[in-house]
């Protein structure tokens, strides 16, 4: 089984490096079928998912899903502990 902060990183790396972002939950991938943004917000607000927007802080500030996390890809990693205390799925989009 892959360490949660390798999962994470995996993850960001699948999620920035498409073609398109898509939505994945955690420890999915392209293999799986994605997430659309209406299923997102929804986990989102059932408190079953918490939306990740790994887009740079300025990239944020001008324009994110409302309740979206801001953590930049380039941070994943020294954010992973941070993001495993929210408890919840974590779905990582960047657009």
């Amino acid at each position: 089984m892959a360490r949660p902060t390798s999962r994470i990183t995996a993850l960001l790396l699948l999620t920035v490096g498409s073609l398109g972002c898509v939505l994945w939950p955690e420890g999915s991938g392209p293999g799986s079928a994605a997430l659309t943004l209406a299923q997102a917000v929804e986990l989102r607000d059932r408190g079953e998912a918490v939306l990740i927007d790994v887009r740079s802080a300025d990239a944020y500030a001008a324009g994110h899903i409302p309740g979206a996390v801001n953590v930049p890809a380039h941070e994943a990693e020294a954010q992973a502990a941070r993001i495993r205390k929210m408890a919840r799925t974590a779905i990582l989009y960047c657009g």
